[in-house]
């Protein structure tokens, strides 16, 4: 019997954890041990309709706004294995039975995920001994020896935490699902046959911001104005100097009409300069950045934020950079010297000059005496050179963004150990006319700015002798287009301390930007947003509610904090939602009237056939994946008659079936169970052309239904194999000369 079960969220993380102790099994700091992964989570709440008694299943199972809001007390809150998931779980729960202790060795998260994904497998096995719970800054050996040696008793759940920081998170936007019900099943009776209208914490407030700008550039009115101004041989502008707000001196100042300013200017003549003043200021290097940061900056370079969450990820678990879902915006002494040891390796990898690091006293600014993961930076494994890289990622677009990644960070960290940036203020006035000012900056020493420049530095010449009257053409600022940086401003500087994490908010960007994603509500081209039809609906639905409120949001992860901190009840906090949504149902019933007149009528979609089926009046899809029906074969399935088409080389067959997908019941065209294994354990297809044979298994594994289908398309599957990730697809092969078809793992 061991000592410890060390619980690790991932292979990955396991395969670190033995390197950093010596093995899968052995013995560590006195104690022995095994170690055992999960594959995230291996378990989820189960659907509503199946957490509570027979006799309210339909009420759970419906999105008829007239079930809603849910008694919580009647759900069970009961968890299920995901598909795949039992395997890994049995593995764990045999090896726990000889084991002393059970070490959560999973992710550190700010928002408890990681205590909350352990704590599942905890429970699901039934385990009552003893859990231990280790805290590792990164996934270096380094870091993972010093957290073992500092375990932390955690045997009561009810104690920890992060544990119920995290049930509470999850148990919340489990039960704000209601909200999507409801705000869906609205804007269907307005006639908008909308997939599903997303809405959530964070990402109502998001697309509500989003579509707050996108109505004032709409509705932005032009107002041109003149205004009488001098400018010098430099080019330098003198003009009076008004706050922005000051609508009543501005407007003494600038004219409707071209003639009005040309009148006031012939009161002037050129004017020598006169009071020129001259102060030498220092700018200190940015802070570093977060996970929203790094993203808006690579968008510029048509990264999708999915992208660079998902590298960055690998290139986390390899520890060539620091932990990704930190919401630290410092790093520690310790962290400090760590970084400004490997500062010169680092540099030379990015390009950057080694004599500018004259700075190596930690700034106060950046370096504090406590974080826990620290702010987001350059990891403990130096790459050898940055092609490093192109071992861990197949796709030349994932390489190149992990450079990308690596670079901006390193570059970023490495500005604080440079000099802060030195440039001349100045500021001047007329001679003749001293109410008109000019102020402009003249970049002395670069220091820092050379290595790290988040914005561009304008060169600017000394100031003139001399300035000559103008008439300026302006007019009020339109409103700029919304973009990941914009967006990211505007939540990180929303109240005091923001709304949610960088990594939040990064993770739900991630998200709503994945044209992939159920939930695909903005577009994004190189940062750029804009609303998809399914995300207009969404935002027009969630105006003046409480889950689009940035105040709201901002107070609903306050209560979570508190949660953690033992400072509220968790079922409190849990029970608000029903609070939010009593409030938003009328809103979004009162909105959904609205969509006519933001989208216009909904356009009767060509996509839909309707038809009399077993004496009901039914609408079915015209088309199946990228397959569209022939009119023959839309006679056939009306008439419940199955059909064949070829579909990316594979023959499928099926036929018009009442499904349910989310609750809702829909008629569409439903593929046959395939027949076609023989005793052999062989499945024959079609692909392209070929009829072919290939074993239906691989090694011990036997593919599912749904992955034979799958691998006919010429997809890639993934499934756990004897506790590792495997992934592949159909190739032919040739085997001592002898070509075959089969399951190729990459």
């Amino acid at each position: 019997m061991v000592d410890y079960l060390i619980l690790t969220e991932k292979p990955s993380a396991a395969e670190n954890f033995s390197t950093a102790l010596g093995g899968k099994n052995g013995t560590f700091d006195g104690k022995t041990y095994k170690i055992v992964h999960a594959r995230g989570h291996l378990l989820t709440l189960a659907e509503p309709e199946k957490q509570v008694d027979a006799s309210l299943k339909e009420k759970y199972k419906s999105w008829d706004p007239e079930t809603i809001p849910w008694n919580l007390s009647n759900l069970s809150w009961r968890r299920s294995p995901i598909r795949n998931a039992g395997s890994i779980l049995n593995s764990i729960k045999d090896a726990a039975q000889n084991a002393k202790a059970i070490v959560i060795a999973t992710d550190n998260d700010p928002s408890g995920e990681g205590e909350l994904l352990a704590w599942e497998i905890i429970e699901y096995i039934r385990w009552n001994g003893i859990v231990l719970r280790e805290y590792h800054d990164d996934e270096t050996p380094k870091s993972i020896r010093k957290a073992m040696s500092n375990l932390k008793d955690v045997s009561d759940k009810n104690q920890d935490g992060e544990y119920l920081k995290g049930l509470v998170r999850n148990k919340w936007d489990f039960s704000s699902m209601q909200l999507t019900r409801l705000a869906t099943s609205y804007a269907r009776e307005a006639g908008f046959n909308v997939k599903v209208a997303n809405q959530g914490r964070l990402k109502s407030v998001i697309i509500s911001l989003v579509k707050e700008r996108l109505d004032e550039i709409k509705n932005y009115i032009k107002k041109p104005y003149y205004e009488a101004k001098f400018k010098d041989e430099n080019g330098h502008i003198y003009a009076r100097k008004i706050k922005k707000d000051d609508e009543e001196q501005l407007n003494l100042v600038r004219h409707k009409s071209k003639e009005d300013a040309q009148t006031e200017l012939s009161m002037y003549s050129s004017s020598p300069i006169g009071d020129v003043v001259r102060k030498t200021t220092t700018q200190a290097p940015p802070a570093l950045l977060d996970l929203a940061s790094l993203d808006a900056i690579l968008s510029k370079r048509n990264y999708p934020s999915n992208q660079v969450k998902t590298v960055y990820q690998k290139l986390y678990e390899k520890g060539y950079v620091s932990y990704p879902r930190t919401e630290d915006k410092f790093i520690t002494q310790e962290q400090f010297r760590e970084f400004s040891e490997n500062a010169d390796k680092i540099a030379a990898l990015v390009g950057v000059n080694t004599n500018l690091l004259t700075h190596r006293e930690a700034r106060s600014s950046h370096v504090k005496s406590s974080a826990t993961h620290g702010a987001n930076r350059p990891g403990s494994n130096i790459p050898e050179n940055l092609d490093e890289f192109n071992q861990i990622f197949d796709k030349k677009r994932d390489r190149e963004c992990a450079k990308d990644i690596y670079t901006v960070l390193a570059r970023c960290t490495l500005a604080i150990l440079a000099e802060d940036y030195v440039y001349e203020e100045v500021k001047a006035s007329l001679l003749e006319y001293p109410a008109f000012e000019t102020k402009f900056n003249i970049p002395k020493k670069l220091n820092y700015r050379k290595i790290y420049n988040p914005t561009a530095i304008k060169k600017e010449k000394d100031v003139g002798t001399n300035a000559v009257p103008f008439v300026f053409e302006g007019a009020n600022s339109k409103p700029k287009a919304p973009t990941k940086k914009w967006l990211y401003a505007k939540l990180r500087n929303y109240g005091k301390y923001g709304v949610g994490t960088g990594a939040t908010q990064q993770n739900t960007m991630s998200e709503i930007t994945n044209s992939k994603a159920n939930a695909y509500l903005l577009t994004d081209k190189q940062g750029k947003l804009d609303l998809t039809d399914q995300g207009m609906i969404a935002a027009v639905l969630c105006e003046k509610t409480y889950i689009a409120s940035p105040n709201i949001t901002i107070r609903l992860f306050e209560m979570m904090d508190e949660v953690g901190n033992f400072k509220r009840e968790p079922q409190d906090t849990i029970d608000t939602v029903t609070k939010v949504i009593i409030h938003d149902k009328p809103i979004f019933k009162e909105n959904a009237t609205k969509l006519v007149d933001v989208l216009g009528k909904p356009k009767k979609s060509n996509s839909y056939v309707t038809a009399k089926f077993n004496d009901e009046d039914i609408k079915f899809k015209n088309s199946w994946g990228k397959y569209t029906f022939t009119k023959e074969e839309i006679d056939l399935l009306s008439k419940g008659e199955p059909i064949s088409f070829t579909y990316k080389g594979a023959t499928i067959t099926g036929r018009l079936k009442k499904q349910t997908y989310e609750g809702h019941e829909y008629w569409g065209f439903s593929p046959d169970e395939r027949k076609s294994i023989n005793e052999n354990n062989y499945t024959f297809a079609e692909i392209n052309g070929e009829k072919i044979k290939f074993k239906n298994k691989w090694g011990s594994h036997i593919f599912s239904e749904p992955e034979i289908q799958a691998l006919i398309r010429g997809e890639t599957i993934t499934f756990d194999y004897n506790g590792t990730e495997k992934s592949g697809k159909l190739e032919k092969q040739n085997y001592q000369g002898h070509e075959y078809w089969g399951f190729k793992s990459k």
